[in-house]
């Protein structure tokens, strides 16, 4: 799997719909979608900290490249997700964790072939998504940032899709909007699966009815996911954020909100 011909990593900010993606793409019987799990991050993570800590001892010391380095990195992931395939009776396996997005570039060095989607929502209704949130730092015990700031949580949003922008003209990336997937779902759902390259399947279009909304223990909507399709929570931040949560929101992401025409 180290050249990721037939992997698929999905990521995008928190509260864009990934969840409701991997619903979608795990509806193939051709793929492998299982929950999220937050492994590939974490390695990409450890990845970098090892080459900026330790990056000249690990070549002149004991001769191992960037390129070995990234060689073990690929091949840890690879050892995480091809027992699932191979589980499942699937040929391809797709892993959905939304801060996979943050590390695409990275991902694409690691795996030059495989298949990377971005779901994008706007910015608005994640931050007031993600301020319903009661995700707690594991550490202190306190609420994370992006669940109580609405600037925190608006600037999460900008660095998502601003990593997506480095990908624009990866012939192997594929970026979709969450407001055109619920409102116009299968034309999207068409679109995305003949990019894949794979038939579209007749349970996509209805994923609600195989989505096991148990599956995940990391996935706050995965209750809201297996629902059908609908669009009912666009627009929320008009309802729910204040004109000085609004402001913030606006002033930490303002250009991505533009550039994306949510303003």
């Amino acid at each position: 799997m180290n050249s990721g011909d037939d992997l698929i990593l999905i990521g995008g900010a928190p509260r864009s719909g990934t969840t409701l993606l991997r619903a979608i793409i795990g509806a193939s019987s051709n793929i492998f979608c299982g929950p999220e799990l937050r492994v590939i991050p974490s390695l990409c993570t450890l990845r970098d900290n090892i080459a900026g800590a330790s990056g000249d001892a690990l070549s002149k010391g004991y001769g191992v490249s960037a390129a070995q380095l990234d060689a073990a990195t690929a091949n840890t992931v690879s050892a995480f997700l091809t027992p699932a395939t191979k589980n499942a009776g699937a040929t391809r396996v797709a892993e959905k964790t939304p801060t996979n997005a943050l590390h695409f570039s990275t991902l694409r060095r690691l795996f030059p072939k495989a298949y990377l989607i971005s779901i994008v929502r706007d910015g608005r209704d994640v931050v007031s998504s993600l301020l319903q949130m009661n995700w707690r730092d594991e550490r202190t015990g306190q609420r994370m940032p992006a669940t109580t700031c609405p600037r925190s949580a608006a600037a999460l949003w900008a660095a998502s899709v601003a990593n997506d922008n480095k990908m624009i003209g990866d012939e192997r990336f594929y970026s979709l909007r969450y407001e055109d997937l619920v409102r116009s779902p299968a034309a999207e759902i068409a679109k995305l699966f003949a990019f894949l390259g794979e038939p579209t399947p007749n349970l996509a279009l209805y994923h609600d009815r195989a989505f096991d909304a148990l599956e995940g223990e990391n996935e706050a909507s995965a209750a809201r996911v297996a629902e059908p399709i609908d669009t009912t929570a666009i627009g929320r931040w008009r309802k729910e954020l204040a004109d000085e949560q609004l402001a913030s929101v606006t002033a930490a992401a303002g250009p991505w909100l533009e550039h994306y025409g949510y303003v």
